[in-house]
Parts: C-alpha cells; sequence; structure tokens
C-alpha cells in the first residue's frame, strides 16, 4: 500500500468516526430537546397544580373566616342554654327537696317534734 493510499485509509477512518459522533451527537441534542420538552411540562402541571391548590386555600380562609364570625355570635347563645340548664337542674334538686321535706320528711319530722316534746293525756 503506497502513502497515499494509507493517507486515503486513514481520512476515511477519520470520516467514518467523524460521521459517527456527528449522529451521536445529533441523538444527544434530540433526547436532550425531549427531556427539555418534558420538563417544561412537568413544570407547567405543577404550577397549574400549585395555583390551584393556592385557590383552594384562598375559599377555605373565606370559609373558616366565616365560620369563626358564626361561632362568635353564637356563642353568647350557647352560654345563655348552658346557664339555663343549671338553673334547670338546680331547680329540679330544689323541687326534690322540697317534695321530701312536705311529704314525708316534713310528716316524720312532725311526728318526732311531737312525740318528744308534747305530752298527750287523755282527761
Amino acid at each position: 500500500m503506497t502513502e497515499a493510499e494509507s493517507i486515503q485509509a486513514a481520512l476515511r477512518d477519520f470520516a467514518r468516526t467523524l460521521g459517527g459522533l456527528e449522529t451521536t451527537v445529533k441523538s444527544l441534542t434530540s433526547q436532550w430537546r425531549d427531556q427539555d420538552e418534558k420538563a417544561s411540562l412537568g413544570r407547567r402541571d405543577m404550577h397549574q397544580k400549585i395555583d390551584a391548590m393556592r385557590d383552594d386555600v384562598r375559599k377555605l380562609e373565606g370559609l373558616v373566616g366565616t365560620a369563626i364570625a358564626d361561632i362568635a355570635i353564637m356563642k353568647p347563645i350557647v352560654d345563655g342554654v348552658l346557664e339555663a340548664r343549671q338553673q334547670i337542674a338546680g331547680a329540679a334538686k330544689a323541687g326534690r327537696w322540697i317534695y321530701w321535706v312536705m311529704s314525708g320528711g316534713g310528716g316524720a319530722f312532725a311526728l318526732y317534734v311531737a312525740s318528744h316534746f308534747f305530752s298527750v293525756t287523755l282527761k
């Protein structure tokens, strides 16, 4: 093989290697472009989800504010109802005591006092 033929063979090998490198670079560039597009779609989806969540939090904030205002309005009413329940329970307890004293307990006490402090004699 002559010197010119060996140079030509080396140039052909170099061209093949260079062509392979070019193909590899094109393939990598295509992959990077696809990955960038997918990443952009993913970021867009993430931002949409964050925006939707932010809207939900704002709605929830409004509902909580309304609920707090309603609770503040209802608190005196609830306190009044609790106080009325306590009064009813106290009145029921006092009523039982009064009934006991007037019916059984009072009668027994009156008999006790009459038998010990008064003497009844027949004429």
